[in-house]
């Protein structure tokens, strides 16, 4: 007979009988099987496979025996105790046990497939640090069912865990995992959710392993941790490396190791990076440490850089003998740069510190003439995550001024600050732009105000200045209240020595399209002469004075606020002089003194005054007067007029009340003065107009003139 084996009827047959018998046979096993199951042998097997430990296997559903495709049990609701045989470890709603084909043809019943559906399970570790599985990994005789798996199936599970020596807990929920290639170069994933009271954290591991004797090598572990954190947005932690890890010791060790945190809002990431790491269960040891990071935040990018020596991290505690860190922070082509070194301790994954600290900052920006600003302290730095709080104590320099100052930060995104700095001296000159021209009074500036810093501060304390500049304004020993926000700064109660007096008060400034000041100030005992020197270059008048100010001004320069200032002015000086000018002796040589008022200041000349007093309404940068009153033994000044801050000029006319036992040439009148010119050199005229005012008749003209003085004014005037 031939048989055609290119024939496909006859491949078709072959196939078609070839499977029903192997269903056939299939069908005949599994009915030999469950003729010859003997379920009160196996369940009492099950029962008593942890009888050596003490633990109780109790098996409430039913058991089933399975022959495809392979052999095996399938267990329903198992319950598993702890070693005292009453509290339960584990609940299993259904267990699924596959044998070996191979060992089974040869008499062994080896399971090489486990997987574990819907169960619920408690690890512990006593006060001792022992796990309570600890015993479950421990090698023990095999009897009726040996175990080498293969494959390892966990689905819809949950884990708790609890720390009896420091009280932690914690529990993952829907623990899934897939293990396979168990004795040879194996594959693991799985995935859990960890339960958390603020936000859940998503779980998930990949990576190749081995398995040998007790050993349990992990090549390329990949393990990823995912939240929606609040103000962080999507973030993500990330762990990498080579791992081992030894059932029998319960001890592990890692190469290359690496933990990523990243996150949405800001972008952000921070890698830590371990070369080599041991661990057991009583913690983590790392001879050294690399951290980087960078973030992203609005107009700020953050970036820092730190080495850890010898690392441990023991019973929820982190220490490092040693670090050394820099942060920086940028903002366009403006950056300010820390370095610190300290010892280091995380204690309860929460509480940070760092002490005895060495810190040092360094400001590079445009803004400064010198292009930089360094300080250096030495203090501490402490605070409670969870809380997102830092506080850090130091004193030091700040552009070699002593500096000490006390700062609480609340929040690592948008941090808000408490502080109390008190600073020795501080030269803002150095940091504001340089004035160009005259640059003795600051408000001839012209130059913008940089308000840009405000941006970046949210703070509130208490501020203390021994000494402060402005152009050539000089105040010390400030102390006031501070509130910076980016579009406010608030001084209130702010005191200060001023000039050899007090001043007490409040200043506000707001931020806008342009900025808006608002000066509200008590002055007692004040030198004048300096401080309207270093205000306005203006130097003929000085006295001890007292004043009040009320006052508003805005624009986006110190020239704008001088032209915009508004608001009201009350003075009063004793004791003072009129500097530059001796006006008794230019009365009593009326007119050919005349000459020598309109001289350059002498400064050897002055007119001295018991009192001075006047009241100024200020309206955009021009001040008026009409109660202006000086009185002397020798002379009497009223008048009024006003003061142009914006054109810097001075336009005042006096009525002069003289003596007459001082100058009897003037006898019977008063001298009507004019003041008028450039604020620092004032021209003075006697003001003709109102010395006739009222005379009607010649003879009265010349009764009140003079006729001789009237001729000779003539000859020196225009």
């Amino acid at each position: 007979m031939n048989i055609n084996w290119n024939s496909g009827r006859l491949w078709l047959r072959i196939f078609v009988y070839g499977l029903g018998t192997l269903l056939a046979i299939l069908a005949v096993s599994q009915t030999l099987i469950f003729w010859q199951f003997d379920e009160p042998a196996v369940r009492h097997a099950l029962t008593d496979s942890l009888k050596d430990t003490g633990r109780k296997v109790i098996i409430d559903g039913s058991i089933t025996p399975r022959i495809f495709p392979s052999p095996g049990l399938d267990v329903d609701r198992v319950t598993i105790t702890e070693p005292d045989g009453k509290t339960p470890f584990a609940h299993i709603g259904r267990l699924e046990a596959r044998l070996g084909w191979m060992a089974l043809l040869w008499g062994n019943r080896q399971v090489k497939s486990l997987s574990l559906y819907s169960f619920d399970a408690t690890i512990q570790r006593s006060q001792d640090g022992a796990l309570s599985i600890a015993d479950l990994f421990a090698r023990r005789p095999q009897h009726e069912y040996g175990v080498r798996l293969d494959t390892l199936r966990l689905r819809d599970g949950s884990l708790s865990w609890l720390d009896r020596s420091n009280g932690q807990k914690a529990r993952l929920d829907s623990v899934n995992l897939d293990a396979d290639g168990l004795q040879s170069q194996g594959k693991v994933s799985a995935g859990a959710v960890l339960a958390d009271d603020k936000q859940p954290l998503r779980l998930a591991i990949n990576t190749p392993l081995t398995l040998q004797d007790d050993q349990l090598t992990f090549s390329h572990l990949e393990a990823v941790a995912m939240s929606d954190v609040e103000g962080l947005g999507q973030s993500r932690l990330l762990l990498e490396g080579q791992y081992q890890l030894n059932f029998a010791t319960f001890k592990a060790g890692g190469t290359n190791a690496a933990l990523t945190f990243s996150s949405e809002k800001p972008a952000s990431q921070i890698k830590l990076t371990v070369p080599t790491v041991s661990a057991g269960l009583d913690g983590l040891a790392a001879p050294r440490a690399h951290l980087a990071g960078n973030a992203s935040y609005g107009r700020s990018v953050y970036r820092v850089a730190a080495n850890l020596v010898d690392v441990k991290i023991l019973r929820g505690r982190i220490d490092a003998t040693h670090l050394d860190g820099e942060l920086n922070w940028l903002v366009g082509k403006h950056r300010v740069r820390l370095t610190l070194s300290a010892p280091f301790s995380l204690v309860g994954m929460r509480d940070l510190r760092l002490a005895p600290l060495t810190l040092s900052a360094q400001a590079i920006t445009p803004l400064l003439p010198r292009g930089q600003l360094i300080s250096t302290m030495r203090g501490s730095l402490d605070g409670n995550l969870d809380a997102a709080r830092l506080n850090l104590h130091a004193v030091g320099t700040l552009d070699g001024s002593d500096i000490a100052v006390n700062v609480s930060q609340f929040g690592f995104i948008k941090p808000r600050h408490e502080a109390t700095i008190a600073v020795g001296r501080l030269d803002l000159n150095r940091y504001l732009p340089e004035a160009k021209g005259d640059p003795v009074a600051i408000f001839q500036n012209p130059d913008p105000i940089p308000l840009e810093w405000l941006d970046f501060f949210d703070v509130s304390g208490k501020l203390t200045i021994g000494e402060l500049n402005v152009g050539r304004f000089r105040v010390k020993d400030i102390a006031t209240n501070v509130l910076a926000t980016p579009r406010e700064l608030d001084l209130d109660p702010m005191s200060a020595n001023i000039y050899s007096g007090r001043l007490q008060g409040m200043i506000r400034l707001r931020r806008g399209e342009k900025a808006h000041i608002e000066v509200k100030q008590t002055l007692r005992g004040m030198n004048i002469r300096p401080l309207l020197l270093d205000l306005l270059s203006f130097s003929r008048l000085d006295g001890k004075g007292n004043g009040q100010v009320a006052v508003t001004a805005e624009g986006k320069s110190f020239a704008d606020l001088r032209n915009t200032l508004s608001g009201d002015v009350q003075m009063s000086l004793n004791n003072g002089a009129l500097t530059g000018i001796d006006m008794v002796a230019a009365l009593k040589n009326l007119p050919a003194e005349l000459k020598e008022w309109n001289a350059p200041a002498q400064p050897n000349q002055k007119t001295t005054f018991s009192t001075l007093q006047a009241s100024f309404k200020l309206e955009n940068g021009v001040g008026r007067n009409q109660d202006l009153k000086l009185a002397s033994q020798l002379i009497n000044f009223s008048g009024g007029g006003k003061v142009d801050l914006r054109q810097s000029i001075i336009d005042y006319t006096l009525d002069v009340q003289a003596n007459p036992r001082e100058f009897t040439s003037l006898k019977g009148i008063n001298v009507p003065l004019k003041i008028t010119g450039p604020i620092n050199a004032p021209v003075y005229a006697l003001d003709f107009n109102a010395m006739v005012k009222g005379k009607k008749t010649e003879g009265e003209k010349q009764q009140a003139l003079k006729q001789e003085l009237k001729k000779q004014i003539t000859t020196i005037l225009p």
